[in-house]
C-alpha cells in the first residue's frame, strides 16, 4: 500500500508541479498581454494627445490669422477714412478758389488743352460767378487761334469747369483731378502720414 500511497503522493504532486506551472505561463501570459496593450493605450493617448494638440494650434494659428485680418482691414478702414478725409478737404478748398486764381486755373487749362477753332468752356455751378465777363474778354484775348464760347448750362454741385469741341471733352472739373490724381495722392499722403 505504500506504493499506492507514494504513487498517489507522485501524481498529486505532478499535478500540484503542472497546476504551478500553468499558473505561472497564463499570468506571464497574462502580464505580457497587459504590456502589450497598456503600450498600446499609451501610444493610442499619445497619438490622441498629438493630434489634439495640433487640432488645437491650427485653431490657434487661425485665431491669431484671423485678429491679423481684423487689425489689418481696421488699419486699411482708418487709412481710408483719413484719405477720404484729406480728398474732401482738399475738393472744399478748391471750390473755395478767388476769382484770381479761378481765372488762372481756366487760362492754364485752355494752355494746356492747346485746341484750335471753336471752344466750348461750360462752367461748374460752384465757380461759374468767379468768371466775369471782363475775365472772358481777357480770356478770348490770349487765344489766337481757337474761339472762346461760354455756355450757358452748368456743370450742377461742381466746381471747375469743361472744354469742348466737337466730339472732345476736356474735364477740369475739381473731381475729375482729384480722381485722376487719386491713386499716385493717395500713394503720397499715406507715405507721409503712416511712416512718421
Amino acid at each position: 500500500m505504500s506504493d499506492i500511497t507514494k504513487l498517489t503522493d507522485k501524481i498529486k504532486a505532478d499535478a500540484e508541479k503542472k497546476y504551478q506551472l500553468q499558473i505561472k505561463e497564463a499570468k506571464k501570459e497574462n502580464e505580457q498581454q497587459e504590456r502589450i496593450r497598456r503600450g498600446q493605450m499609451e501610444q493610442e493617448m499619445a497619438d490622441r494627445l498629438a493630434f489634439y494638440e495640433k487640432e488645437k494650434r491650427a485653431a490657434m494659428f487661425l485665431e491669431i490669422s484671423d485678429v491679423h485680418i481684423q487689425s489689418r482691414n481696421k488699419v486699411l478702414s482708418a487709412k481710408q477714412a483719413v484719405l477720404d478725409e484729406l480728398f474732401a478737404e482738399a475738393l472744399e478748398r478748391l471750390n473755395q478758389i478767388d476769382a484770381a486764381g479761378f481765372v488762372r486755373f481756366v487760362e492754364s487749362g485752355l494752355k494746356q488743352a492747346n485746341l484750335t477753332g471753336e471752344i466750348e468752356l461750360v462752367l461748374g455751378e460752384k465757380t461759374a460767378s468767379l468768371l466775369d465777363a471782363t475775365a472772358v474778354s481777357n480770356l478770348k484775348a490770349n487765344l489766337s487761334d481757337s474761339q472762346l464760347q461760354v455756355s450757358s448750362k452748368q456743370i450742377p454741385r461742381k466746381g471747375g469747369f469743361l472744354l469742348r469741341q466737337g466730339a472732345i471733352e476736356m474735364n477740369f472739373t475739381f473731381d475729375a483731378l482729384l480722381d485722376a490724381n487719386k491713386e499716385e495722392l493717395s500713394n503720397t499722403l499715406l507715405q507721409m502720414i503712416f511712416e512718421q
